[in-house]
């Protein structure tokens, strides 16, 4: 990431005092590797920081009134596909019928420069404001990260309000899932080859029905608040099954002795780790003892990244009486809604003790192909940070 931060650095510098700039490396802060939401490990692979630093900038007001940050994250996940549909580059950023396409683009980049150039358009109007407006570029968001937003809390940690632009179509975004993404492997003894008894696809076949059906089982009892708004189905998904080889060449008939499933369980937030384990825990020893293949024993599990406990948004804060006077001044539609992704919103709760919003420009396909971004919606999105700053700040 760090080629992308110093071109956003060159950029904010010529609006923003380099006083006011802060390059910096995550795993250098006070305190980050004591924090108990601090994750070294990704599927049992420690984390890199090299060569990806945080940025923050701050449009200082007088001191005396309250501070507003706008976060984004820098990074991005992988591509699968050399090339794309409507574009064949997935990084091309070209536009089509008012959509800009490219990796990222929507999850979240154009989210993120929307902070930035928020910070650019109150800098060009010479709007004094008496409290601080901040817009930060993180790292390690994606793949279960949320250290480079640990890290910025607990370097700036007095901050009174935060807006999060993660893709919401525009919509408030009040409360994000919790959950995680687990590894189940299973281990058998024996030679191998046509001599081998027992074959672990089977069993990893029969534990992935498990799952559909515990999927159904688990939304079928899941709670809802009366007034809820955003989509009650929390699904389970399968990332990945991997045991024998990738192709008949490789494996040459050899039945294998392992194999793995990754499977990934969203559920509402503040739902602890241990409640929705051993609920979880319980559903499989119970289906097992009559499976055909699992009664002798479950896979062996280990969560590959880190928990996530969700957050829900305290809409009673003085900042929700200002995005309410945003949308109408831009004449948009004024919604508060669930979101059904896990996201680093909670460490500005859990770190910083700031309350968070998540407000996103308008696309789809993140971390798919032909992954787009509305682009009438992120001067939208810009003019509602500004707003918002400027009653809330002033």
């Amino acid at each position: 990431e760090k080629p992308g931060q110093e071109y956003l650095y060159n950029k904010i510098s010529k609006f923003i005092p380099e006083k006011s700039i802060d390059l910096f490396d995550v795993i250098d802060v006070e305190g980050i590797q004591e924090n108990n939401l601090f994750e070294p490990l990704i599927d049992g692979v420690e984390r890199n920081y090299k060569n990806r630093p945080n940025l923050v900038a701050r449009l200082e007001g007088d001191g005396s009134g309250r501070s507003i940050v706008f976060s984004g994250h820098m990074d991005t996940v992988g591509v699968r596909e050399k090339e794309w549909k409507v574009f064949k580059d997935p990084f091309s950023g070209n536009i089509r019928d008012g959509k800009m396409y490219g990796r990222g683009i929507l999850d979240m980049k154009a989210g993120l420069l929307a902070g930035f150039f928020a910070l650019k358009c109150l800098s060009d109007l010479k709007i004094k404001l008496k409290g601080d407006v901040i817009a930060e570029s993180v790292v390690d968001e994606e793949l279960g990260g949320m250290n480079g937003t640990v890290a910025c809390r607990l370097k700036y940690p007095d901050i009174d309000f935060a807006i999060l632009p993660e893709p919401t179509d525009l919509t408030l975004g009040i409360e994000n899932r919790s959950g995680s993404v687990w590894k189940a492997t299973v281990r058998e003894k024996g030679p191998g080859g046509y001599s081998q008894d027992i074959n672990p696809i089977n069993k990893l076949s029969e534990f992935s029905n498990l799952l559909e059906e515990y999927d159904s089982y688990r939304n079928k009892k899941m709670v809802f608040p009366e007034k809820y708004n955003g989509v009650k189905f929390h699904k389970l998904l399968i990332f990945l099954i991997y045991s024998g080889g990738k192709n008949y060449i490789e494996n040459a008939s050899y039945v294998p002795m392992d194999g793995q499933l990754y499977f990934y369980i969203p559920t509402r937030p503040y739902t602890k780790e241990e409640e929705l384990w051993s609920e979880f825990s319980n559903f499989l020893n119970e289906k097992a003892a009559n499976s055909k293949y699992l009664k002798d024993g479950l896979p062996e599990f280990e969560r590959t990244l880190r928990y996530f406990n969700g957050n829900i948004t305290d809409t009673e804060h003085p900042a929700f009486y200002y995005l309410k006077q945003a949308y109408k001044k831009c004449d948009l539609k004024y919604e508060e809604k669930a979101c059904p992704f896990f996201c680093d919103a909670e460490a500005f709760k859990l770190v910083g003790g700031t309350e968070v919003v998540l407000i996103g420009p308008k696309g789809d396909r993140l971390h798919g192909m032909d992954e787009y971004v509305e682009i009438e919606s992120i001067f939208d999105l810009i003019k509602i940070l500004i707003h918002t700053a400027i009653g809330f700040c002033r």
